[in-house]
């Protein structure tokens, strides 16, 4: 690494080591005191980068830098709290990315090498940062948040590292990694392009272990908030009990000889603190008491359940009445296959309207013909290959495929036709 070399590493190392124990104390403690005997080893100490002094005279505390590497080392709860703004990031990698392609493509390798080795800095630390980010957070929940102790803490814990991870989620799915393919549009080599595979491939990766990790978060603080409640109940019902020692039972009381015998060897009661409603003998009991504990005036009496009997009736038989103009049609069309010629909708309305009058049937002509129009649509696919139907009507001014039709001729098809001349 420019501007260090090997010898200042070995020499910061050996300090750490040698002052273990001082620094182990600065850590656990949050402090030291400076003595006599330990104040060159402070002021080594401070000079090195190693402590910093606190704002009471004469203490000292761990530089931030080395807290934050022991506390990732520890697995202290504190890291998950650093935010990693994805967008900046992709924004670093896209100007190292073109500063690498730039000196690649005009043969400068000693800078294309120090562009890649950036690169490669910057891509393990951003998926350093979100691996610890995410281990920690997980360590948190499978510890039941044991960094603090009361129920309230864990429960403010959970929720904040709820919101952290949520809020990260949303960050991290407004990046499309499929436009990272684009840093790989040219000709580049394959150390490169390995690089950005494997960070596409771990970006896809870590989405899934986020949803994980909040779904988990989410059942955690449903637990924590009923243990609580639980706890809160216990500590009223024995609040209560403090408050009344008339329910206090005696340690001796199985010895006092006016006990009856069916308690002194009855087996013990099962306490539960809960209502198991699926008992339904303690159904009515039950509804007493809340409504009793709700102070009603008037106790609204259960309604018995009032039973009805259900009487069938025979279905009645409905006759089916055909159309009267129905059966004219389908006399119409027989007409057409016996006689086989043609028969205009018009001329037989015009031969068979006196017999209808006589029976006290009418119809429009207009409605005649629509009628055998419709009748004709309803035949079947066999029947109306059969037959033929032909329009007769004026163009209507205006237009050009609408008609006006006065009549409708029904004829018998070309091929049967033949056939039944043949058989003739």
């Amino acid at each position: 690494m420019a501007g260090f070399d090997s010898n200042q590493v070995a020499t910061l190392l050996r300090q750490i080591g040698a002052y273990n124990d001082l620094l182990a104390s600065a850590y656990v403690y949050g402090s030291i005191a400076s003595d006599e005997q330990d104040g060159n080893t402070i002021n080594l100490l401070h000079k090195s980068g190693l402590i910093r002094p606190d704002d009471s005279l004469g203490e000292y505390r761990i530089t931030t830098d080395l807290k934050r590497m022991l506390n990732r080392l520890m697995r202290k709860q504190s890291s998950y709290r650093q935010l990693t703004d994805m967008g900046k990031v992709i924004d670093a990698i896209d100007e190292v990315v073109k500063d690498y392609q730039a000196a690649t493509n005009d043969k400068e390798h000693e800078d294309a090498e120090y562009y890649l080795d950036q690169l490669d800095d910057l891509l393990y630390e951003t998926k350093d940062s979100l691996n610890n980010n995410l281990d920690t957070m997980h360590f948190a929940i499978v510890s039941q948040f044991g960094f603090v102790s009361s129920l309230s803490n864990k429960i403010r814990q959970n929720e904040r590292y709820l919101s952290h991870a949520q809020k990260l989620l949303n960050e991290l799915q407004q990046i499309d990694p499929q436009d990272c393919y684009q840093w790989l549009d040219w000709l580049c080599p394959n150390e490169f392009a390995r690089k950005i595979s494997n960070f596409i491939y771990w970006y896809n990766q870590i989405l899934p272990k986020l949803r994980l990790i909040i779904d988990n978060m989410r059942i955690s603080l449903f637990r924590l908030r009923r243990d609580e409640k639980q706890a809160s109940q216990l500590r009223n019902m024995a609040r209560f009990l403090r408050k009344h020692p008339e329910f206090d039972l005696d340690e001796n009381m199985f010895e006092l000889p006016d006990l009856p015998e069916q308690l002194k060897y009855a087996p013990p009661m099962p306490l539960k603190s809960y209502v198991d409603t699926k008992q339904t003998d303690i159904e009515q009991p039950l509804i007493r008491i809340v409504q009793t504990l709700r102070k009603q005036a008037v106790i609204s009496p259960v309604k018995t359940r009032l039973i009805s009997e259900v009487s069938l009736k025979p279905l009645e038989k409905l006759a089916a009445e055909e159309d009267f103009f129905e059966q004219q049609t389908e006399l119409l069309f027989e007409q057409v296959i016996i006689n086989n010629s043609a028969v205009s909708a018009l001329s037989f309305y015009q031969e068979h309207q006196n017999s209808w009058l006589e029976q006290s049937q009418a119809i429009a002509p207009k409605a005649w013909i629509e009628l055998v129009f419709s009748c004709y649509c309803k035949l079947t696919n066999a029947q109306q290959n059969s037959l033929n139907i032909k329009m007769k009507g004026t163009a209507i001014t205006g237009t050009t495929d609408n008609y006006s039709y006065s009549d409708v001729l029904i004829e018998l098809n070309t091929e049967l036709e033949t056939e039944v001349k043949a058989i003739a």
